[in-house]
């Protein structure tokens, strides 16, 4: 065997134990584990779950699936910086998941943090300007600090692709009551309480309305 072939050879065996070292788990093994993950997070034994998760997550770091797994169960477990890890990770391995975005909302809203939300938000609607729930929790935000001018915008350009959906109505029907628009107001309201008639808050809108 002369010299080329020698390294030819070298650099094929080196390929396919790259390869095996990325990849140690079986994928029986890796289907395995998550369906015991997900039978222990059904009782409530996050921590469990999580350990089950890491031993998929030890052979495979790059792995999507096990880290958006992985960040839902450190939330669910309120270990939410951990969350926050693998969230991002799971960001940033397949970066044009809305999902993992949306995921990573979860952990940054039990630390009332906000600002992040927000910017992930924006982020969201910079791919997908239609987006429904970043479109709808960014009005939210707007709408709890007070700021209701930017909760109408984004709620009139939500309500013209969802003219019947209740939440819509329902904090449209608030954002223009606080800025003093009470018929139309009114409107909205009554349109929250057709899709869901015994709301409280569509019920209480609608008497300080009329």
């Amino acid at each position: 065997m002369n010299r080329l072939s020698k390294f030819i050879l070298i650099l094929l065996v080196l390929s396919i134990t790259n390869i095996s070292y990325g990849y140690k788990i079986s994928k029986e093994d890796r289907l395995k584990a998550f369906k015991n993950s997900i039978s222990e997070e059904a009782i409530g034994n996050y921590e469990k779950a999580i350990a089950i998760m890491k031993t998929v997550h030890a052979d495979n770091p790059n792995d999507y699936l096990v880290n958006i797994r992985l960040g839902w169960l450190h939330y669910l477990a309120k270990m939410n910086e951990s969350s926050v890890k693998y969230y991002k990770e799971a960001v940033r391995i397949s970066k044009n998941s809305i999902e993992s975005l949306l995921g990573l909302t979860y952990p940054y809203a039990a630390m009332n943090n906000w600002s992040e939300i927000k910017s992930i938000y924006k982020k969201i609607l910079d791919e997908d300007p239609q987006h429904y729930t970043a479109n709808l929790n960014l009005a939210k935000i707007y709408f709890n600090t007070s700021d209701y001018l930017n909760s109408k915008i984004i709620l009139e350009k939500l309500y013209k692709s969802y003219p019947s959906d209740y939440a819509v109505n329902l904090y449209l029907g608030w954002t223009y009551y606080y800025l003093g628009s009470k018929s139309k107001a009114y409107d909205h309201f009554v349109t929250a309480l057709i899709v869901n008639p015994n709301d409280a808050s569509a019920k209480e809108g609608l008497s300080l309305s009329r």
